[in-house]
Protein backbone atom coordinates (compact mmCIF):
# COMPACT_ATOMS: atom_id res chain seq x y z
CA UNK A 1 0.00 0.00 0.00
CA UNK A 2 2.87 2.48 0.87
CA UNK A 3 3.77 2.49 -3.08
CA UNK A 4 0.27 3.82 -3.83
CA UNK A 5 -0.03 6.53 -0.83
CA UNK A 6 3.43 8.00 -1.93
CA UNK A 7 2.36 7.89 -5.69
CA UNK A 8 -1.05 9.90 -4.56
CA UNK A 9 0.81 12.05 -2.03
CA UNK A 10 3.05 13.32 -5.25
CA UNK A 11 -0.16 14.20 -6.91
CA UNK A 12 -1.70 16.10 -4.06
CA UNK A 13 1.31 17.81 -3.63
CA UNK A 14 1.27 18.88 -7.26
CA UNK A 15 -2.31 20.03 -6.90
CA UNK A 16 -1.32 21.62 -3.82
CA UNK A 17 1.13 23.92 -5.77
CA UNK A 18 3.80 22.21 -5.30
CA UNK A 19 6.78 21.95 -8.39
CA UNK A 20 7.08 18.16 -9.51
CA UNK A 21 10.86 18.02 -8.69
CA UNK A 22 10.88 18.62 -5.21
CA UNK A 23 7.09 16.77 -4.85
CA UNK A 24 8.78 13.52 -6.03
CA UNK A 25 12.28 14.38 -4.18
CA UNK A 26 10.19 14.50 -1.08
CA UNK A 27 8.28 11.14 -1.60
CA UNK A 28 11.37 9.63 -2.76
CA UNK A 29 12.87 10.22 1.21
CA UNK A 30 9.81 9.20 2.57
CA UNK A 31 10.17 5.65 0.80
CA UNK A 32 13.73 5.62 1.06
CA UNK A 33 13.30 5.69 4.90
CA UNK A 34 10.63 3.13 4.47
CA UNK A 35 13.24 1.13 2.63
CA UNK A 36 16.46 1.70 4.71
CA UNK A 37 15.48 3.13 8.01
CA UNK A 38 18.23 5.07 9.38
CA UNK A 39 16.38 8.63 9.84
CA UNK A 40 18.96 10.36 11.60
CA UNK A 41 22.08 8.70 9.04
CA UNK A 42 22.85 9.85 5.46
CA UNK A 43 21.96 6.58 3.71
CA UNK A 44 18.78 7.73 2.61
CA UNK A 45 20.26 10.80 0.75
CA UNK A 46 23.30 8.97 -0.42
CA UNK A 47 21.10 6.36 -1.73
CA UNK A 48 18.41 8.54 -3.62
CA UNK A 49 21.60 10.80 -5.04
CA UNK A 50 22.85 7.73 -6.48
CA UNK A 51 19.91 6.69 -7.66
CA UNK A 52 19.44 10.49 -9.18
CA UNK A 53 22.67 11.03 -10.84
CA UNK A 54 22.51 7.02 -12.34
CA UNK A 55 19.74 8.07 -14.56
CA UNK A 56 20.69 11.51 -15.67
CA UNK A 57 24.58 10.44 -16.19
CA UNK A 58 23.40 9.25 -20.10
CA UNK A 59 24.78 10.43 -23.00
CA UNK A 60 21.29 10.75 -25.17
CA UNK A 61 20.25 13.05 -22.43
CA UNK A 62 22.90 15.53 -23.71
CA UNK A 63 20.44 15.64 -27.30
CA UNK A 64 17.64 17.43 -24.77
CA UNK A 65 19.51 20.83 -24.32
CA UNK A 66 20.88 20.74 -28.20
CA UNK A 67 17.12 20.35 -29.25
CA UNK A 68 15.46 22.95 -26.93
CA UNK A 69 18.08 25.32 -28.18
CA UNK A 70 17.61 24.92 -31.61
CA UNK A 71 13.69 25.12 -31.29
CA UNK A 72 14.49 28.28 -29.32
CA UNK A 73 16.68 30.14 -32.13
CA UNK A 74 14.50 28.98 -34.73
CA UNK A 75 11.48 30.66 -32.82
CA UNK A 76 13.66 33.95 -32.80
CA UNK A 77 15.62 33.77 -36.11
CA UNK A 78 12.18 34.59 -38.40
CA UNK A 79 12.23 30.88 -39.08
CA UNK A 80 8.64 30.63 -37.93
CA UNK A 81 7.52 33.10 -39.70
CA UNK A 82 9.02 31.84 -43.43
CA UNK A 83 7.73 28.74 -42.51
CA UNK A 84 4.01 29.73 -42.04
CA UNK A 85 3.80 31.92 -44.98
CA UNK A 86 4.85 29.48 -46.98
CA UNK A 87 2.71 27.07 -45.67
CA UNK A 88 -0.81 29.02 -45.58
CA UNK A 89 0.10 29.73 -49.52
CA UNK A 90 -0.08 26.26 -50.37
CA UNK A 91 -3.39 25.96 -48.90
CA UNK A 92 -4.82 29.42 -48.72
CA UNK A 93 -7.38 28.19 -51.88
CA UNK A 94 -8.95 25.38 -49.39
CA UNK A 95 -11.69 26.63 -46.75
CA UNK A 96 -10.59 27.20 -43.22
CA UNK A 97 -7.00 27.50 -45.55
CA UNK A 98 -4.86 28.66 -42.19
CA UNK A 99 -6.53 26.32 -39.91
CA UNK A 100 -4.81 23.69 -42.29
CA UNK A 101 -1.75 25.69 -42.44
CA UNK A 102 -1.99 25.78 -38.74
CA UNK A 103 -1.33 21.79 -38.33
CA UNK A 104 0.61 21.95 -41.14
CA UNK A 105 3.33 24.18 -40.16
CA UNK A 106 3.51 22.68 -36.46
CA UNK A 107 4.03 19.01 -38.36
CA UNK A 108 7.12 20.38 -40.20
CA UNK A 109 8.20 22.90 -36.90
CA UNK A 110 7.88 19.54 -35.11
CA UNK A 111 10.91 17.96 -37.04
CA UNK A 112 13.23 21.21 -35.30
CA UNK A 113 11.84 21.52 -31.95
CA UNK A 114 10.85 17.95 -30.86
CA UNK A 115 8.39 20.33 -28.33
CA UNK A 116 4.87 21.41 -28.09
CA UNK A 117 5.82 24.39 -25.75
CA UNK A 118 7.94 25.57 -28.45
CA UNK A 119 5.36 25.25 -30.82
CA UNK A 120 2.76 26.85 -28.99
CA UNK A 121 5.18 30.27 -27.83
CA UNK A 122 6.53 30.54 -31.60
CA UNK A 123 4.71 29.34 -34.18
CA UNK A 124 1.82 29.66 -32.38
CA UNK A 125 1.58 33.39 -31.45
CA UNK A 126 2.45 33.75 -35.48
CA UNK A 127 -0.87 31.61 -36.38
CA UNK A 128 -3.34 33.29 -33.63
CA UNK A 129 -2.56 36.38 -34.87
CA UNK A 130 -2.74 35.64 -38.70
CA UNK A 131 -6.21 34.09 -38.17
CA UNK A 132 -7.12 36.87 -35.69
CA UNK A 133 -6.75 39.15 -39.00
CA UNK A 134 -8.44 36.85 -41.53
CA UNK A 135 -11.59 36.97 -39.55
CA UNK A 136 -11.21 33.62 -38.01
CA UNK A 137 -13.30 32.60 -34.97
CA UNK A 138 -11.04 33.11 -31.76
CA UNK A 139 -12.23 29.65 -29.85
CA UNK A 140 -11.86 27.79 -33.63
CA UNK A 141 -8.40 29.33 -33.86
CA UNK A 142 -6.94 28.37 -30.57
CA UNK A 143 -8.81 25.20 -30.63
CA UNK A 144 -6.61 24.03 -33.87
CA UNK A 145 -3.47 26.01 -32.12
CA UNK A 146 -2.89 24.16 -29.22
CA UNK A 147 -4.03 20.58 -31.25
CA UNK A 148 -1.53 20.89 -33.93
CA UNK A 149 1.50 21.33 -31.21
CA UNK A 150 0.70 17.96 -30.24
CA UNK A 151 2.37 17.00 -33.46
CA UNK A 152 5.97 18.40 -31.21
CA UNK A 153 6.53 15.73 -29.07
CA UNK A 154 5.29 13.14 -31.21
CA UNK A 155 7.31 13.75 -34.43
CA UNK A 156 10.89 13.10 -34.52
CA UNK A 157 13.11 14.35 -33.19
CA UNK A 158 11.14 14.04 -29.84
CA UNK A 159 11.80 14.85 -26.19
CA UNK A 160 9.43 12.47 -24.92
CA UNK A 161 10.81 9.79 -26.97
CA UNK A 162 14.62 9.88 -26.00
CA UNK A 163 13.31 10.30 -21.83
CA UNK A 164 11.40 6.73 -22.68
CA UNK A 165 14.28 5.15 -25.00
CA UNK A 166 16.85 6.19 -21.83
CA UNK A 167 14.88 4.02 -19.38
CA UNK A 168 13.60 1.34 -20.99
CA UNK A 169 17.41 1.20 -22.93
CA UNK A 170 15.38 1.08 -26.48
CA UNK A 171 16.63 2.72 -29.66
CA UNK A 172 16.44 6.24 -30.65
CA UNK A 173 16.81 6.17 -33.75
CA UNK A 174 13.80 2.74 -34.18
CA UNK A 175 11.72 5.11 -31.93
CA UNK A 176 12.23 7.95 -33.86
CA UNK A 177 11.25 6.19 -37.39
CA UNK A 178 7.94 4.54 -35.28
CA UNK A 179 6.41 7.82 -34.60
CA UNK A 180 6.29 8.94 -37.91
CA UNK A 181 3.41 7.14 -39.46
CA UNK A 182 1.56 7.56 -36.00
CA UNK A 183 2.03 11.37 -36.49
CA UNK A 184 0.68 11.42 -39.97
CA UNK A 185 -2.02 10.02 -39.11
CA UNK A 186 -2.79 12.20 -36.00
CA UNK A 187 -2.18 15.30 -38.40
CA UNK A 188 -4.55 14.37 -41.06
CA UNK A 189 -7.40 13.29 -38.73
CA UNK A 190 -7.23 17.10 -36.80
CA UNK A 191 -6.80 18.16 -40.76
CA UNK A 192 -10.07 16.76 -41.82
CA UNK A 193 -11.88 18.44 -38.08
CA UNK A 194 -10.45 21.61 -39.60
CA UNK A 195 -12.21 20.36 -43.34
CA UNK A 196 -15.23 19.73 -42.02
CA UNK A 197 -15.42 22.76 -39.44
CA UNK A 198 -14.33 25.29 -42.10
CA UNK A 199 -16.85 23.75 -44.49
CA UNK A 200 -19.97 24.30 -41.88
CA UNK A 201 -19.20 27.56 -40.50
CA UNK A 202 -18.03 28.71 -43.81
CA UNK A 203 -14.88 29.99 -43.53
CA UNK A 204 -12.80 32.16 -45.07
CA UNK A 205 -10.98 30.58 -48.29
CA UNK A 206 -8.71 32.36 -50.48
CA UNK A 207 -7.36 31.80 -54.39
CA UNK A 208 -4.43 30.44 -55.46
CA UNK A 209 -1.18 32.23 -54.99
CA UNK A 210 0.40 33.48 -57.74
CA UNK A 211 3.18 31.52 -59.19
CA UNK A 212 5.90 34.09 -58.27
CA UNK A 213 4.34 34.88 -54.97
CA UNK A 214 4.21 31.23 -54.17
CA UNK A 215 8.10 31.10 -55.33
CA UNK A 216 9.20 33.55 -53.32
CA UNK A 217 7.77 31.88 -50.06
CA UNK A 218 8.84 28.63 -51.43
CA UNK A 219 12.64 30.16 -51.44
CA UNK A 220 12.55 31.76 -47.77
CA UNK A 221 11.22 28.49 -46.58
CA UNK A 222 13.36 25.86 -48.07
CA UNK A 223 16.24 25.90 -46.00
CA UNK A 224 14.18 25.44 -42.64
CA UNK A 225 12.45 23.07 -43.75
CA UNK A 226 15.79 21.05 -44.53
CA UNK A 227 16.15 20.84 -40.87
CA UNK A 228 14.21 17.52 -40.22
CA UNK A 229 15.95 16.21 -43.40
CA UNK A 230 19.15 16.54 -42.19
CA UNK A 231 18.48 15.10 -38.84
CA UNK A 232 16.97 11.82 -39.97
CA UNK A 233 19.26 11.44 -42.74
CA UNK A 234 21.99 12.09 -40.32
CA UNK A 235 20.64 9.45 -37.91
CA UNK A 236 19.68 6.81 -40.41
CA UNK A 237 22.69 7.41 -42.70
CA UNK A 238 24.85 6.40 -39.99
CA UNK A 239 26.71 9.94 -39.91
CA UNK A 240 26.05 10.85 -36.30
CA UNK A 241 24.46 9.56 -33.28
CA UNK A 242 20.87 11.14 -32.26
CA UNK A 243 22.47 12.75 -29.80
CA UNK A 244 24.90 14.24 -32.66
CA UNK A 245 22.29 15.24 -34.88
CA UNK A 246 20.99 17.46 -31.97
CA UNK A 247 24.30 19.28 -31.63
CA UNK A 248 24.24 19.57 -35.46
CA UNK A 249 20.46 20.91 -35.56
CA UNK A 250 21.68 23.60 -33.39
CA UNK A 251 24.89 24.58 -35.46
CA UNK A 252 21.88 24.65 -38.38
CA UNK A 253 19.67 26.98 -36.70
CA UNK A 254 22.38 29.18 -35.80
CA UNK A 255 23.70 29.65 -38.67
CA UNK A 256 20.81 30.51 -40.55
CA UNK A 257 19.48 32.73 -38.27
CA UNK A 258 22.53 34.45 -37.58
CA UNK A 259 24.50 34.76 -40.65
CA UNK A 260 21.60 33.69 -43.62
CA UNK A 261 18.51 35.72 -42.43
CA UNK A 262 20.86 38.18 -39.91
CA UNK A 263 17.36 38.43 -37.28
CA UNK A 264 19.34 36.51 -34.70
CA UNK A 265 21.99 39.49 -32.62
CA UNK A 266 24.73 38.65 -30.39
CA UNK A 267 22.53 39.74 -27.08
CA UNK A 268 19.64 37.28 -28.38
CA UNK A 269 21.71 34.61 -28.51
CA UNK A 270 22.69 35.37 -25.10
CA UNK A 271 19.28 35.52 -24.34
CA UNK A 272 18.32 32.02 -25.60
CA UNK A 273 21.58 30.38 -24.04
CA UNK A 274 20.29 31.33 -20.68
CA UNK A 275 16.95 30.51 -21.54
CA UNK A 276 18.37 26.87 -22.64
CA UNK A 277 20.09 26.60 -19.60
CA UNK A 278 17.19 27.16 -17.56
CA UNK A 279 14.54 25.15 -19.09
CA UNK A 280 17.77 22.42 -18.99
CA UNK A 281 18.54 22.68 -15.44
CA UNK A 282 14.66 23.00 -14.52
CA UNK A 283 13.78 19.47 -16.70
CA UNK A 284 17.12 17.64 -15.68
CA UNK A 285 16.02 18.43 -12.07
CA UNK A 286 12.49 16.43 -12.90
CA UNK A 287 14.29 13.93 -14.35
CA UNK A 288 16.67 13.25 -11.40
CA UNK A 289 14.14 13.57 -8.79
CA UNK A 290 11.19 11.48 -10.77
CA UNK A 291 14.00 8.94 -11.69
CA UNK A 292 14.99 8.54 -7.73
CA UNK A 293 11.08 8.23 -7.20
CA UNK A 294 10.92 5.35 -9.95
CA UNK A 295 13.29 3.55 -8.31
CA UNK A 296 11.65 3.71 -5.20
CA UNK A 297 8.84 2.52 -6.64
CA UNK A 298 10.80 0.03 -8.01
CA UNK A 299 12.21 -1.27 -4.32
CA UNK A 300 9.17 -1.33 -3.33
CA UNK A 301 7.54 -3.75 -5.44
CA UNK A 302 4.76 -1.54 -7.25
CA UNK A 303 5.29 -3.50 -10.56
CA UNK A 304 5.02 -6.77 -9.24
CA UNK A 305 1.85 -5.68 -7.44
CA UNK A 306 0.24 -4.01 -10.80
CA UNK A 307 1.49 -6.76 -12.89
CA UNK A 308 -0.76 -9.26 -10.63
CA UNK A 309 -3.47 -6.28 -10.88
CA UNK A 310 -3.48 -5.95 -14.38
CA UNK A 311 -2.86 -9.40 -15.06
CA UNK A 312 -5.32 -10.49 -13.07
CA UNK A 313 -7.98 -8.80 -15.38
CA UNK A 314 -6.33 -9.59 -18.75
CA UNK A 315 -3.20 -11.19 -20.61
CA UNK A 316 -4.23 -10.24 -23.86
CA UNK A 317 -1.67 -7.68 -24.81
CA UNK A 318 -4.84 -5.06 -26.57
CA UNK A 319 -6.52 -5.60 -23.61
CA UNK A 320 -3.87 -4.76 -20.84
CA UNK A 321 -2.29 -1.63 -23.92
CA UNK A 322 -6.65 -0.47 -23.51
CA UNK A 323 -6.20 -0.08 -19.74
CA UNK A 324 -2.78 1.07 -19.68
CA UNK A 325 -4.25 4.18 -21.97
CA UNK A 326 -6.64 5.47 -19.34
CA UNK A 327 -3.82 5.08 -17.15
CA UNK A 328 -1.59 7.07 -19.01
CA UNK A 329 -4.24 9.68 -19.68
CA UNK A 330 -5.43 9.79 -16.39
CA UNK A 331 -1.76 10.32 -15.29
CA UNK A 332 -1.59 12.90 -18.01
CA UNK A 333 -3.92 15.06 -16.61
CA UNK A 334 -2.24 16.05 -13.49
CA UNK A 335 1.79 15.46 -14.61
CA UNK A 336 4.13 16.45 -17.62
CA UNK A 337 4.86 14.12 -20.62
CA UNK A 338 8.42 13.50 -19.95
CA UNK A 339 8.73 13.30 -15.88
CA UNK A 340 5.65 10.83 -16.38
CA UNK A 341 7.50 8.69 -18.80
CA UNK A 342 10.53 8.75 -16.34
CA UNK A 343 8.60 7.47 -13.68
CA UNK A 344 6.13 5.15 -15.23
CA UNK A 345 8.57 3.78 -17.80
CA UNK A 346 10.42 1.26 -15.23
CA UNK A 347 7.39 0.35 -13.06
CA UNK A 348 5.22 -0.45 -16.48
CA UNK A 349 7.60 -2.38 -18.05
CA UNK A 350 7.66 -5.23 -16.81
CA UNK A 351 3.58 -5.93 -17.16
CA UNK A 352 4.76 -4.80 -20.87
CA UNK A 353 6.92 -7.72 -20.94
CA UNK A 354 5.05 -10.15 -19.27
CA UNK A 355 1.72 -9.64 -21.96
CA UNK A 356 4.51 -9.87 -24.55
CA UNK A 357 4.26 -6.25 -25.68
CA UNK A 358 6.33 -5.03 -28.42
CA UNK A 359 7.86 -2.39 -26.27
CA UNK A 360 8.68 -0.01 -29.54
CA UNK A 361 5.15 0.03 -29.85
CA UNK A 362 4.23 0.37 -25.91
CA UNK A 363 6.99 3.77 -26.30
CA UNK A 364 5.04 5.19 -28.60
CA UNK A 365 1.77 4.86 -27.73
CA UNK A 366 2.42 5.66 -24.24
CA UNK A 367 4.23 8.89 -25.05
CA UNK A 368 1.72 9.73 -27.00
CA UNK A 369 -1.21 9.43 -24.75
CA UNK A 370 0.31 11.50 -22.11
CA UNK A 371 0.78 14.08 -24.63
CA UNK A 372 -2.71 14.31 -24.57
CA UNK A 373 -2.08 15.31 -20.98
CA UNK A 374 -1.02 18.78 -22.54
CA UNK A 375 -4.83 19.32 -23.44
CA UNK A 376 -6.43 18.76 -20.65
CA UNK A 377 -6.94 19.99 -16.90
CA UNK A 378 -5.74 20.65 -14.16
CA UNK A 379 -2.32 20.74 -15.94
CA UNK A 380 -2.83 21.58 -19.75
CA UNK A 381 0.49 23.33 -20.03
CA UNK A 382 -0.04 23.73 -23.41
CA UNK A 383 -3.04 26.02 -23.26
CA UNK A 384 -1.53 28.03 -19.94
CA UNK A 385 0.85 28.81 -22.47
CA UNK A 386 -1.49 29.71 -25.27
CA UNK A 387 -3.10 31.78 -23.12
CA UNK A 388 -0.07 34.45 -23.41
CA UNK A 389 -0.99 34.95 -26.86
CA UNK A 390 -4.87 34.04 -27.46
CA UNK A 391 -7.36 36.71 -25.83
CA UNK A 392 -9.59 33.75 -24.86
CA UNK A 393 -10.40 32.66 -21.28
CA UNK A 394 -8.63 29.32 -19.64
CA UNK A 395 -11.93 27.64 -19.49
CA UNK A 396 -12.83 28.24 -23.19
CA UNK A 397 -9.71 27.14 -23.88
CA UNK A 398 -9.93 23.96 -22.33
CA UNK A 399 -13.57 23.05 -23.72
CA UNK A 400 -12.58 24.32 -27.45
CA UNK A 401 -9.50 21.49 -26.85
CA UNK A 402 -11.71 18.89 -26.01
CA UNK A 403 -13.02 17.41 -29.54
CA UNK A 404 -9.29 17.33 -30.47
CA UNK A 405 -8.46 15.22 -27.07
CA UNK A 406 -11.12 12.57 -28.49
CA UNK A 407 -9.68 12.99 -32.07
CA UNK A 408 -6.34 12.14 -30.23
CA UNK A 409 -7.92 9.58 -28.11
CA UNK A 410 -9.53 7.81 -31.43
CA UNK A 411 -5.92 8.19 -33.18
CA UNK A 412 -4.36 5.82 -30.38
CA UNK A 413 -7.10 3.14 -30.41
CA UNK A 414 -6.23 2.72 -33.99
CA UNK A 415 -2.53 2.23 -33.04
CA UNK A 416 -3.45 -0.32 -30.36
CA UNK A 417 -5.48 -2.44 -32.58
CA UNK A 418 -3.26 -2.08 -35.41
CA UNK A 419 0.41 -2.50 -34.13
CA UNK A 420 1.96 -2.37 -37.76
CA UNK A 421 1.42 1.26 -37.76
CA UNK A 422 4.09 1.83 -35.34
CA UNK A 423 6.23 -0.92 -36.23
CA UNK A 424 6.00 -1.06 -40.03
CA UNK A 425 8.68 1.73 -40.92
CA UNK A 426 11.50 -0.04 -38.48
CA UNK A 427 11.40 -3.41 -39.61
CA UNK A 428 10.92 -2.29 -43.09
CA UNK A 429 14.24 -0.23 -42.98
CA UNK A 430 15.77 -3.34 -41.00
CA UNK A 431 16.26 -1.19 -36.89
CA UNK A 432 13.60 -3.30 -35.68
Amino acid sequence: MLPIFLTLGVVALILAGLMLGPAAGLASIVGGLALFGDPLGGRVPMMISRFAIDRIDNFLLLAIPFFILAGRLMNTGGVTVRLFDFVSALVQPLRGGLGHANVLASFVFAGMSGSATADVVGLGAIEMKAMRNAGYPEGFSAGVTAASSLLGPNIPPSIVLIAYAVQAEQSVATLFLATIVPGVLLASCFMAWVAWQAHRRKMPKAGWPERGDLARKAARAVLPMLTPGIILVGIYGGVFTPTEAAAIAVLYAFVLTKFVYRELTWRGLVEQLKGTALDTATLMFIIAMTSAFGVIMLRLGLPQALVGLVTGISENPTVVLFLLMIVWLLVGCFMAQTPAIIILTPILLPIADRVGLDMIHFGVVMALTLTVGLLTPPVGMVLYALKKVATVPIGVLFKVSTVYVAIAICVISVLILIPELVTALPYAFGLH
